[in-house]
């Protein structure tokens, strides 16, 4: 009558599926990607504002305070000789480093004086070069750092000076060598 083997029990119904939602994570997206973009253009207009102040202070300040050190701008750096950074650069031997890819450098001997008021950060990568045919060369970082007296990134403080050799790609003589700051202020001095 009964049977010995027990009845199959019927499968559990299945579970609804779980949607997810779309329009949640559209938001959420679309959200995101707004405050990152508020984000960088608050960072932007920080910097840019942050900028104009400093840059009107600093062209302002060191002028009065700039006859002790114009001697040693004058030389070199005419234009520059009432500023906040005074440049001074001289012809330096090149030597070929072990990093180097074998191609044709100029070196050049810099020394920069910080007589601002605000730190000034100083690396080779923000040089650049204007060689006797008129053309503009951006520093080496491979062939800088490769030389015995090696320009070094760092922040100078009010009368702070660092001094170094920063290589450019090329044959011809440099004229000028000019180093651009993180803000976009450019210092020049003539190569002699």
């Amino acid at each position: 009558m009964y049977s010995q083997y027990p009845q199959p029990q019927p499968y559990p119904p299945p579970q609804p599926e779980k949607k997810p939602n779309y329009w949640l994570v559209g938001c959420f997206g679309c959200g995101g990607a707004l405050a990152l973009v508020a984000g960088i253009i608050a960072i932007i207009l920080v910097v840019v504002n942050s900028g104009d102040d400093s840059g009107g202070t600093a062209g302002d300040q060191p002028s009065a305070g700039s006859s002790p050190e114009g001697g040693d701008g004058e030389e070199t750096a005419p234009a520059d000789a009432g500023g906040p950074v005074q440049i001074v650069a001289e012809p330096a031997e090149y030597s070929p480093s072990v990093l180097g890819d074998g191609g044709d450098y100029v070196a050049v001997h810099v020394t920069i004086t910080n007589n601002g008021d605000e730190t000034v950060s100083v690396n080779p990568l923000y040089f650049t070069m204007e060689d006797a045919n008129g053309e503009t060369k951006d520093a080496d970082l491979m062939e800088s750092a490769g030389q015995d007296d090696s320009f070094e990134a760092l922040e100078l403080a009010n009368g702070d000076s660092e001094s170094g050799v920063v290589v450019f790609p090329g044959t011809a003589e440099p004229v000028s060598v000019t180093h651009t700051d993180v803000m976009g202020n450019e210092y020049t001095a003539q190569v002699g």
